[in-house]
């Protein structure tokens, strides 16, 4: 990580650049020369810059034509640029406004106020730098199915992604307690005083909402996680919320046919099985010894057939859950 902040000078007059030299090199800037457009193109390749100092009238290639380039590149086209110029035309001012210049220094320097720009600028370019990381990683983040929520150690919402807005059919999540709109939203599988148990700093379990006249049923896993600094202080909480809909209808599904299997084997030999037990006993009447022997027949058959039968579903309940 760099300590100092890095300045490329680009001016085809060396006493210019010696100049700025002596009044940033003192103030902890690191000066990085170029005496003209080509040169100082070539040092952006090479050198990670912060702010560009920019003459306007050079030969060869103007600080207009260098600075279109600057803008036209992904990689600089948001480097700060101060036109370092004489000019005071109101047109030209406008050109370099128009081609991206980001402030205008005049010549001869005024070292105070060269200073209080260099400062401003690159204290705004920090902050767009940094919105423009932020944009980036939500732009990424909004692509993933998954729900993300970061909150704050009260469960206020501070940042989140697309998806949440679908999960949680709210239009704005910005500092919704979370976990209050769990509880009073969804069925949850775990209990509100050990969901906010911060001493586990991971935990899983499910939310349901229940399907409706507007809203097809939903069922979400949810895994939280503690984020801590290096001294132990608790900074967020992170939920993360998957639609696990389609699983759940299936487990659901697998369910009530193997109820539904269970039940139509298990009630007819059930049956079976009771009506050869009162034969055996005689309830219907004597039954001389062949009719037993038959009888006993009938009765192991069915027995074997029961075991068979329980064997087949437990075999399958064990599968249905593996799977």
């Amino acid at each position: 990580m760099k300590d100092k902040s890095v300045i490329l000078v680009v001016d085809d007059q060396m006493q210019n650049i010696e100049l700025l030299e002596a009044y940033l090199v003192p103030q902890g800037y690191k000066i990085v020369k170029a005496s003209s457009g080509e040169e100082a193109l070539e040092k952006l390749v090479h050198n990670p810059i912060d702010l560009i100092l920019l003459d306007v009238m050079m030969p060869e290639m103007s600080g207009i034509e260098v600075l279109e380039k600057f803008r036209a590149d992904e990689k600089t086209r948001l480097t700060p640029v101060v036109m370092v110029t004489v000019l005071k035309e109101t047109e030209d001012k406008v050109k370099a406004l128009e081609a991206g210049c980001d402030d205008f220094i005049s010549k001869p320097f005024d070292k105070v106020e060269l200073l209080a720009r260099v400062k401003s600028i690159l204290k705004i370019s920090h902050y767009r730098r940094q919105l423009e990381e932020k944009e980036k990683f939500k732009a990424v983040v909004d692509k993933i199915s998954d729900g993300i929520a970061i909150c704050s150690p009260d469960y206020l919402i501070k940042d989140s992604n697309a998806a949440i807005l679908k999960y949680l059919n709210i239009a704005d999540p910005a500092d919704v307690n979370l976990v209050e709109m769990l509880f009073k939203n969804y069925s949850v599988s775990i209990n509100k005083e050990a969901l906010m148990d911060l001493t586990t700093a991971r935990k899983t379990f499910d939310m349901v909402r229940q399907e409706s006249e507007t809203a097809e049923a939903l069922y979400l896993e949810v895994n939280s996680n503690v984020i801590k600094n290096s001294a132990g202080e608790l900074l967020s909480i992170v939920f993360i919320l998957r639609d696990v809909t389609a699983a759940r209808t299936e487990e659901f599904l697998k369910q009530d046919t193997l109820t539904l299997i269970s039940h139509k084997l298990r009630t007819p030999l059930g049956v079976i099985s009771g009506n050869l037990s009162l034969l055996q006993d005689g309830l219907y009447g004597p039954l001389n010894e062949e009719q037993k022997k038959v009888i006993d027949s009938i009765s192991k058959q069915s027995s074997s057939l029961i075991s068979i039968v329980e064997e087949l579903l437990g075999f399958t309940i064990v599968c249905s859950h593996s799977s």
